[in-house]
């Protein structure tokens, strides 16, 4: 019997807690369960000091401030069987300047790579466009999570467009109890659900929507507004609980005490798709407009939600065609003003939940697993990584 193709994902990994980390252990997951290739194998990226105690497919550590370590890592995969390496890119996880450090990894690889690239910022400085560009060379595939990402990668990045991949963000596919019934378990029944989740930072625009609240209460008391998630590591490392501290005072001085509800903790994925089943309305009030991916959006289309959200471009890319309402940035009477009007219309609240199921049906991790299964295969049938086509460096 033929061995059977050895990949390493190279990414965070859990028990790191942060969205990439979820991401590529679903991802593994996924790939794993096809049984089309070996089982993968991954080197997490860790923050020096930390200790955590990783699952047996991760073969080894990057340590994310040391650029040694990057190179280690690349001897590493030099000298194992694995045949292609999956990399998961976002500036924040690699050490160096924007991230540059990876760089070392990527140029003693002997080995070629698919790069995910979760963030792609149409309006950038001169130092992450030539980093961006670099990596796209020494990739010879590179994969975004939404058309958008691929027109910035071709137009602004002058990546070729044939080595550009489109794979949407994965959803998991479990059997839920209907709403009424989790509602009823929580003590709900009688309340409609509003909620957004993820780790806690400034630019979730929290307090937008909390400032949209007062008048809907005034038609909808029963409202309760769903804040989950703790806040974000680096955010509290650097600021301690100063954001979460503000949104409380917020909440007191609007009196939506009875109204709100916050849960300081990091959720498994099954207990946030529980929430997010309970919800009536998911609300993105983001207010970061360059955002290319979300994996609680694409969780809450999935699963058929209403959403509301800001025109950052995934939102827009994801909740165009009847899919979901948009409203300005930073703007309390607009998300108001959109919440009121789906609220007193159910049968349009529907019709957009349902046209958001549909669409999601695309984005089930069995299948975007098999994508990325075909993309591997693809470029192991390509052979040799081609040279690097970008000429510019992205030095520290």
């Amino acid at each position: 019997m033929t061995p059977k193709l050895e990949v390493a994902f190279v990414s965070t990994f859990p028990p790191r807690q942060c969205g990439l980390a979820t991401f590529t252990a679903d991802l593994t997951q996924a790939i794993d369960t096809w049984q089309r290739l070996a089982p993968s194998l991954v080197l997490a990226v860790t923050r020096r000091g930390q200790h955590l105690r990783y699952p047996p497919q991760v073969k080894g550590e990057i340590i994310q401030e040391e650029r040694a370590s990057y190179v280690q890592a690349a001897n590493f995969l030099n000298r194992s069987k694995v045949e292609v390496v999956v990399l998961q890119h976002e500036f924040g996880i690699f050490g160096g300047t924007n991230g540059n450090y990876l760089l070392s990894f990527l140029s003693n690889l002997r080995k070629p790579v698919i790069t995910t690239f979760h963030t792609v910022l149409p309006e950038v400085d001169p130092h992450r466009k030539a980093l961006v560009q670099e990596i796209a060379a020494h990739s010879a595939a590179v994969v975004v999570l939404a058309h958008k990402g691929k027109e910035i990668l071709t137009h602004v990045y002058r990546v070729a467009p044939a080595k550009i991949h489109i794979i949407h963000h994965g959803v998991p596919v479990l059997s839920l109890p209907p709403a009424e019934v989790l509602k009823q378990r929580f003590g709900w029944a009688d309340r409609q659900l509003l909620c957004t989740f993820g780790l806690l930072h400034p630019g979730k625009g929290i307090e937008y929507a909390l400032q949209a609240l007062p008048p809907v209460v005034q038609n909808h008391p029963r409202l309760l507004y769903l804040i989950l998630g703790q806040t974000h590591p680096e955010v509290q490392r650097r600021h301690g609980e100063a954001y979460r501290e503000q949104l409380h005072q917020l909440v007191s001085a609007l009196r939506l005490e009875a109204n709100v509800l916050f849960v300081n903790r990091y959720l498994s994925q099954e207990e946030l798709l529980i929430y997010l089943q309970m919800t009536d309305i998911y609300l993105t009030p983001y207010l970061e407009p360059q955002q290319i991916s979300s994996g609680t959006l694409a969780y809450a289309i999935c699963l058929g939600k209403t959403v509301i959200s800001t025109p950052y471009l995934y939102a827009q890319e994801m909740l165009a065609g009847g899919r979901g309402v948009l409203v300005p940035f930073a703007d309390a009477a607009s998300l108001s003003l959109a919440l009121q009007e789906v609220l007193a219309d159910p049968v349009k609240a529907r019709e957009l939940g349902d046209n958001a199921r549909a669409f999601g049906r695309q984005m089930t991790w069995p299948r975007v697993a098999k994508a990325y299964i075909d993309l591997i295969l693809q470029v192991v049938a390509m052979g040799e990584q081609a040279p690097p086509e970008v000429g510019g460096r992205a030095t520290s």
